[in-house]
């Protein structure tokens, strides 16, 4: 038996808007209209999706169940939509690239502008998110490349996709110049009693401090302070508050130039491989792949053996 697409947008639609009577201003279909459908769709599928509780219309529990499928086919429908409209509107090609905070501010910018050199009819979107997003981006295909740390892969994603090897990334605790701490070697138990301030909920640099702290049988620290970004981070660290775990990448330069100082904490070593992720070759188009092969001549690096 098929589906009445319409007829279940109507019911997801009613259901995000919490009424019948929001979902026709909304959708601009009259409320009769609206509720035949739904009852035409129950009465042919031999379901119930809404029932009434006084005033208000409420999901059944199988309205609810039906709600969260529903929800993902019409967001892959927007997204199709989100397609053909970047189609549209370069239709010389769009390459959207999503990585963490140390992707997009570190590494990517050189590597997009010397791809825009080479195209520059060619639209290039940079998105920041946390390593988790980046990668579900990029499984979702909302985006064609993905650079974060290799923390969150599986074995599965690197069947599944082309991985190439970046950098391996060590982290190190850095505080302010003028930091009792400054330069100095300092145990695991006594850093963590130091205020810490860290990067949002979701940060894989977060997760593997906390994994450090476990493994040591150490208390975790206070996060006094949390912020979305990296670079704010590090400069309320460099204002001279509290303490921070971050890439070598991005707290090198600040330490060359006398705003960070390193603190020893013996045993604690943490290093992050940072990836770049795409799909499968054959999935991909020219100018993405010539992407890759910027990124590939730019440094000296090597890719995870392509299991295809």
């Amino acid at each position: 038996m098929s589906i009445n697409l319409h007829a279940l947008m109507l019911f997801y639609q009613v259901a995000l808007a919490g009424s019948v009577t929001e979902a026709s201003k909304r959708l601009a279909i009259s409320q009769p209209a609206i509720s035949s459908q739904i009852r035409q769709f129950e009465k042919q599928h031999h379901i119930v999706l809404f029932e009434k509780k006084g005033r208000h219309l409420v999901l059944t529990p199988f309205g609810q169940k039906l709600l969260k499928p529903t929800s993902k086919l019409f967001d892959l429908e927007q997204q199709i939509q989100d397609m053909i409209a970047d189609y549209q509107n370069h239709p010389r090609g769009k390459l959207r690239i999503i990585g963490n905070y140390l992707a997009t501010s570190v590494l990517i910018p050189k590597w997009a502008a010397l791809f825009k050199q080479r195209y520059p009819d060619v639209e290039v979107e940079i998105s920041t998110v946390n390593s988790q997003k980046a990668l579900n981006s990029l499984k979702n295909d909302e985006s064609d490349i993905a650079i974060f740390g290799n923390s969150e892969i599986t074995d599965e994603d690197y069947q599944s996709l082309y991985c190439l090897e970046l950098y391996r990334d060590e982290f190190r605790f850095v505080v302010a110049p003028a930091h009792k701490y400054a330069n100095q070697r300092v145990s695991m138990k006594a850093m963590m009693n130091e205020p810490f301030i860290m990067r949002e909920e979701g940060s894989a640099t977060k997760m593997r401090l906390l994994e450090i702290c476990h493994n040591n049988n150490v208390e975790p620290p206070k996060i006094e302070l949390q912020f979305n970004g990296l670079n704010e981070t590090i400069q309320a660290v460099a204002a001279g508050y509290g303490v921070s775990f971050v890439s070598s990448l991005v707290s090198s330069s600040f330490i060359e130039r006398g705003e960070l100082a390193e603190v020893d904490v013996p045993r604690v070593r943490f290093t992050n491989t940072i990836l770049l992720c795409a799909h499968k070759e054959d999935k991909l188009e020219a100018f993405v792949k010539d992407f890759i092969s910027i990124v590939r001549k730019d440094k000296s690096i090597q890719s995870r053996p392509d299991p295809s």
